[in-house]
């Protein structure tokens, strides 16, 4: 050996007994802490804590092949039923023990005890919306390792591979989503924060509520650490909870809304509501088929946007972790409450489903549909996507209720009381004979289906607007047409509409046509009832009036609809024409027309607009004289007096109410002295001139009437058998005394 392999010799040694202390040194820093309790799967079978507990369980982990991932690395909450559970449930199903237990239902009942991550209970409780801004409390769901994956269905006959959709509506199957179901779980923090009673979850399980439940089971133990998890312990055996979707399925008793939901009354090409799609999706076939020996394509079944949420999606609206802390909601009518719904309201124009329009059904659908948990006591905390609170008892109306993996489902013996099938705008909505004033009302439907509020509709059929001499045809380049021409044809068929919206005080008012009023409309303009007919402006220039069929007024849930033998017209004459010819105002016409503030060439008055609304308050020929004998006015309505053309023109200015229209009604006057309005006076400094108007003068009672105070304390009453004359977006009154200012 020479000097050199001596020496390299000699440093081998020595960075031998450097490397084996430096492994000592290596080995006591990284090793396993003392206490470190061990993976999930040995403390269930060998902790002394444990032993003998959960031998069901743990069988069922060594057949669903888990073994290995929860005695080695992971993050798992896992909740396990101990051996006293399983007795239970080999009991209620008939089952002499735990190899009675098929290894697909192994898997299921394995898979679903697992949640993704270890969380203690209260960490249990967190949103997980990301760092720094986790919600205490607001949670009641978790991501568990099991999904449904490929199955068969019967589609048109066919016996198709199907996946669900894991989004809502078509084209938006996420690839890297496997569509995991949630398990959900119940803790007193929760029900505290979110004002829930114990009775709501205790209806879904008839069980006592204990304070920290997973599904149907009572957390016995809680908190236990392990090295790669949380266990939590259980009294009961939880079994993977089918979808909304697949609980439908399996329901007979709902078919008939199945069926709605998914129009199975159409066919492939015309379905709208439900897609299978396997050629968007060639990932899946090349994913699953090896795993389920399939021969041919993976299909997606996904459901419309339109709808508020795909039944079969376990995500919630963003596919993250929103679903945490919100699920879905739907209300399910049986076959018999549903099918009296179909004869008495939905078919009584269709016949059949087939004939009813996409929309109609969507908005069936919706009603029952809600974005969010809707707790038994809470029915009337959240409305759907049509703005309806859910409108059940739930002691009386619902029969069957369960939490899903993807919602709550409430079975009932009701159909929902939908704003679009049970209120005013029912009739246009669900009577093809009356389409054109559908879609006229397209602005209107969320505020006249509101039952919080009250209205009367006079009804115009297609019918009808056709021999007026309107056209609708939604293909064409102009689809809206009157005597063959669009030129503001809408605008007219618009305006006609707002006449035939009356806005009521209650739904008890115009039970009784048998007298005489006048009614605001939607619009603002006012038209008149007698003797069961109807008259707006332009019916009063015609003679033609809208008289109600009899025996045919739909009584709504916010008030009615009536079937008329025409249709209600404004005028296009100018204001001052219908003074003009109104002979109850012969001598306020004569002032009119000969003031400074008339231009005969446009029919106009100035500072009155096209348009504008208006209240005139037009003297009588006897208060008139009377002002003349009092020197309150020029006797001359021609007079070339510049001073008195002045006078004549304020006097004029003073008894026009521009921007509003006040009839004697009791209503839009809440004051029970009356309310200042504004005139077209203004002096030449810029001080506007004001009337104060009562229109409830007999203590908001019927009859009612009608009082003008002017600025120096006079008091003029409204003449009610020569008022109420209709204009253009106009009434006009006659009064007993001349008003006068200061």
């Amino acid at each position: 050996m020479n000097n050199f392999t001596k020496l390299l010799f000699a440093c081998f040694c020595l960075s031998g007994v450097f490397l084996f202390g430096c492994k000592e040194e290596f080995d006591d820093y990284y090793a396993r802490p003392e206490g470190l309790e061990g993976p999930v799967y040995q403390m269930l079978s060998d902790s002394v804590r444990f032993r003998g507990d959960f031998d069901h369980y743990l069988a069922l982990v060594d057949r669903a092949g888990y073994k290995q991932t929860l005695s080695s690395a992971g993050y798992w909450t896992v909740f396990a039923p101990n051996d006293e559970a399983f007795e239970q449930y080999f009991q209620d199903n008939g089952l002499s023990g735990i190899d009675d237990i098929p290894d697909e239902k192994a898997y299921e009942i394995v898979t679903y005890s697992l949640v993704y991550n270890a969380y203690s209970l209260r960490e249990l409780g967190y949103y997980q919306r990301g760092p720094g801004n986790d919600t205490l409390s607001a949670s009641f769901r978790r991501k568990t390792a099991f999904y449904k994956g490929v199955y068969k269905d019967e589609i048109y006959g066919d016996q198709l591979d199907v996946v669900d959709a894991n989004r809502n509506g078509f084209d938006t199957y996420e690839l890297n989503n496997n569509n995991n179901k949630y398990l959900p779980y119940f803790l007193q923090h929760y029900l505290d924060v979110r004002d829930i009673p114990a009775e709501d979850i205790e209806s879904f399980y008839n069980r006592p509520f204990t304070g920290a439940q997973v599904a149907g089971a009572n957390v016995v133990q809680s908190d236990i650490a392990a090295e790669n998890g949380m266990i939590h312990t259980l009294d009961k055996v939880i079994e993977p909870m089918p979808s909304i979707n697949d609980y439908l399925k399996g329901k007979p008793q709902y078919s008939l809304f199945k069926s709605i939901l998914e129009m199975e009354f159409r066919d492939e090409q015309n379905n709208t509501a439900v897609s299978y799609n396997a050629v968007a999706y060639p990932e899946l076939t090349e994913r699953f088929a090896p795993v389920y020996d399939l021969s041919g394509p993976v299909y997606v079944k996904s459901f419309t946007d339109t709808y508020a949420f795909a039944p079969n999606n376990e995500n919630f609206l963003n596919g993250g972790n929103d679903a945490q802390s919100d699920s879905w909601s739907l209300f399910v009518p049986e076959n018999d409450a549903l099918q009296q719904f179909l004869d008495e309201v939905l078919l009584t124009h269709y016949g059949e489903l087939a004939n009813v329009p996409d929309q109609i059904l969507y908005d069936f659908v919706n009603m029952h549909m809600w974005q969010a948990a809707i707790w038994p006591s809470q029915f009337d905390l959240t409305t759907n996507l049509l703005n309806e609170s859910a409108r059940f008892d739930p002691e009386t109306d619902v029969t069957e209720r369960k939490v899903l993996s993807n919602g709550l489902f409430y079975g009932t013996n009701k159909v929902q009381e939908g704003n679009f099938f049970f209120t005013v705008y029912s009739i246009p909505y669900l009577n093809p004979a009356y389409s054109i004033m559908l879609q006229l009302l397209d602005s209107y439907r969320f505020t006249i289906s509101d039952p919080g509020q009250s209205f009367a509709m006079v009804l115009m059929s297609n019918e009808q607007l056709n021999e007026a001499g309107f056209e609708y045809d939604p293909g064409a380049r102009d689809p809206w047409t009157y005597n063959g021409e669009p030129a503001q044809a809408y605008e007219r068929l618009n305006r006609m509409l707002e006449l035939s919206i009356i806005k009521l005080g209650s739904q008890d008012e115009l039970q009784d046509l048998s007298g005489s009023g006048i009614l605001e409309t939607i619009g603002g303009e006012y038209i008149r009832y007698e003797n069961g007919e109807f008259f707006a402006s332009g019916n009063v220039e015609s003679g033609e009036t809208a008289a109600v069929l009899e025996d045919e007024t739909y009584e709504a849930s916010n008030g009615r609809d009536f079937y008329v033998d025409g249709l209600l017209a404004y005028t296009e004459k100018a204001l001052t024409e219908i003074i003009f010819e109104n002979p109850n105002f012969t001598r306020f016409s004569e002032y009119l027309a000969n003031s400074s503030i008339y231009d005969p060439n446009a029919l106009a008055i100035e500072g009155v607009s096209p348009g504008m609304f208006m209240t005139v308050l037009a003297p009588s020929d006897e208060a008139i004289q009377e002002a003349i004998d009092n020197g309150v006015l020029p006797a001359d309505p021609y007079t070339g007096d510049a001073g008195e053309r002045e006078a004549i023109a304020n006097f004029l200015k003073y008894h026009l109410v521009p921007r509003n229209t006040i009839v004697p009604d009791g209503k839009k006057i809440v004051d029970p002295d009356g309310e200042d309005f504004n005139t077209l006076y203004a002096t030449v400094e810029g001080e506007v001139k004001k009337v104060q108007i009562d229109n409830s003068a007999n203590g908001f009672q019927p009859p009612y009437t009608m009082t003008v105070t002017d600025e120096i304390g006079n008091v003029a009453n409204v003449s009610i058998p020569n008022s109420n004359v209709l204009a253009s977006y106009a009434v006009i009154h006659q009064i007993d005394r001349v008003l006068e200012t200061n």
